[in-house]
């Protein structure tokens, strides 16, 4: 017997044109989801007694997949001849969530790996991080960044579900998930967290300088897992966390280093060729290596004219910090400066912004010292980068 496929299922399911499946063994966290596309294939081409067959698998392999029980219940429906969930018209709050899921999971197009190209907003990453995670949040995607000798390679891109009024967090209570760069500050494992986190949650830094400076509120931003009895959750139903499945986090673990890895997150990435971005990294290598041989050619107004008018710190505005190079370099014989473990990023939702983070190493004829310093580049109206603020 062919079975007729409802409309409203293959609108969901079926709403871009392509999308592919490997056929190699995939790993724990990846099944479910490729079983699902395999599925629409069968439906593509007409194999609807194996999409059925199929999608009765996928049920039972995996039974709290909740999208998978609904794309089953709904073709076996079709093949009773009986009314399909998802075309129903008493559709409740739960099953929109799944069609948002099927959606989020389904139009995805992994471009990077179709044209190698590279996400604008990380230049480079320091020689110490390994990876980093590149969260799209208007696609429900996070993408695994390998660093190789500094160039951010994309190996592998997960589906995850962000705050519930979407992104851009402003305010506490706001139900939206931050726009930024932030790193993992710790691992709560499960045996600490109510059965909410599922399997483990990693903090990151929300609000960091950058969100206190504009008067950002709000706390507990966590990556982290889902209850054991869901496989996952639909694209907006956290507080402002981001959430993966519990095989998926678990994965993930064994990349993150806490205290290192750079959690960045974007409304969309710009992907850009790699030429581009050699020579974007090219630009903002050579605005920190100015300021450096600046600071120690001990000319204070050359040192002076790096800072933005705008300039403020936790302890300067502008009008203090000038006063305070003035004092202090009339009294230095010699100033080296060296920079280890340079991140470079353009910043999120904003234009014209650069920030970096890196070790710096200071030694004068009169003071040495070793610390992590943060600074904000502002390109200002005449081209010249400039320090809009510094957090150290």
């Amino acid at each position: 017997m062919r079975i007729i496929i409802n409309a409203a299922l293959l609108l969901v399911l079926l709403s871009m044109s392509n999308f592919s499946y490997s056929n190699a063994e995939p790993s724990s966290n990846e099944k479910a989801e490729i079983e699902l596309l395999r599925i629409i294939d069968f439906m593509r081409n007409g194999s609807n007694e194996d999409a059925l067959l199929s999608a009765e698998k996928l049920s039972k392999n995996f039974p709290n997949f909740k999208l998978g029980k609904i794309i089953y219940a709904d073709l076996l429906s079709a093949y009773l001849n009986k009314k399909p969930l998802l075309g129903s018209k008493s559709e409740d709050k739960g099953l929109n969530d799944l069609k948002s899921e099927a959606k989020a999971r389904i139009n995805f197009d992994s471009i990077y790996k179709k044209k190698d190209l590279l996400p604008r907003s990380i230049i480079s990453l320091a020689d110490n991080i390994k990876y980093a995670f590149l969260i799209e949040l208007s696609e429900s995607r996070l993408y695994l960044v390998k660093n190789s000798n500094g160039v951010p390679e994309i190996i592998a891109d997960f589906y995850v579900s962000i705050g519930k009024a979407g992104f851009n967090k402003k305010i506490s209570g706001d139900n939206k998930t931050p726009v930024g760069v932030y790193k993992v500050t710790s691992q709560l494992v499960d045996e600490d967290l109510p059965e909410l986190y599922g399997s483990g949650a990693y903090p990151i830094n929300y609000p960091n300088a950058w969100d206190k400076k504009n008067k950002k509120t709000g706390y507990g931003i966590w990556v982290h897992g889902v209850p054991r009895d869901v496989y996952s959750r639909p694209p907006l139903t956290s507080e402002g966390c981001i959430v993966t499945s519990n095989h998926t986090l678990k994965k993930l673990g064994k990349y993150i280093s806490v205290g290192e890895t750079p959690v960045i997150l974007v409304e969309k990435v710009k992907w850009i060729k790699r030429n581009e971005w050699h020579q974007n990294k090219n630009k903002a290598i050579e605005i920190i290596s100015s300021w450096k041989e600046t600071w120690e050619s001990l000319d204070p107004h050359a040192f002076i004219s790096k800072h933005s008018i705008n300039f403020n710190s936790e302890k300067h505005n502008f009008e203090q910090r000038v006063a305070h190079i003035l004092r202090i370099i009339k009294n230095k014989t010699f100033i080296k400066v060296k920079i280890e473990n340079l991140n470079l990023f353009y910043y999120p939702k904003t234009n014209g912004l650069i920030y970096s983070d890196f070790r710096q190493h200071y030694e004068s004829n009169n003071f040495r010292t070793s610390s992590k310093k943060k600074l904000f580049w502002k390109i200002e109206k005449d081209g010249e980068w400039r320090i809009l603020y510094e957090d150290t």
